[in-house]
């Protein structure tokens, strides 16, 4: 009788450690998937960084060229048309601080224009996809990669 028993546990010890192995065998293949999406997405990462680096520089040019365009323009039309609408303003009104006021009035509403246009290009500056991408990473969740902003709109 005890020697039915080793042989029935042999038996049962032999289907448990094939399982075993069987398991075992399992959880590497997915570990080597997983290692590769990982490498998969550090690559889509770089991508992702090497494009907004690409625009970031671009937009930092298109701002410059603006900066220096907008100086340029400032500097010899606008004196011109505050010269000539002076004049004009001075002989329709006749009156010095009511000329002064519209054209200062004027001034800034122009001054507000340039400041926007420069904040809009600015905003183009930046890496938030990367830093996303990298923060979805290594976020050690079961939230798919993009997590919240997938399928949102790009700014």
């Amino acid at each position: 009788m005890a020697e039915s028993q080793d042989t029935e546990s042999q038996q049962e010890a032999e289907p448990l450690q094939e399982k075993v192995v069987a398991q075992l065998s399992e959880i590497a293949a997915l570990l080597s998937l997983s290692v590769e999406q990982y490498q998969q997405q550090m690559r889509l990462t770089r991508q992702t960084a090497r494009a907004e680096m690409a625009l970031s520089r671009r937009s930092m040019m298109v701002v410059a060229a603006l900066l220096v365009a907008i100086t340029g323009a400032a500097i010899i039309l606008w004196a011109t048309l505050l010269v000539f609408a002076g004049y004009w303003l001075m002989h329709a009104t006749n009156s010095v601080p009511l000329t002064a006021s519209i054209l200062i009035v004027v001034q800034l509403a122009v001054l507000y224009w340039c400041w926007r246009s420069v904040r809009y290009v600015l905003a183009q500056v930046g890496f938030s996809h990367t830093l996303a991408q990298l923060k979805d990473m290594f976020r050690l969740s079961a939230e798919p990669a993009g997590g919240s902003n997938v399928n949102q709109s790009v700014d």
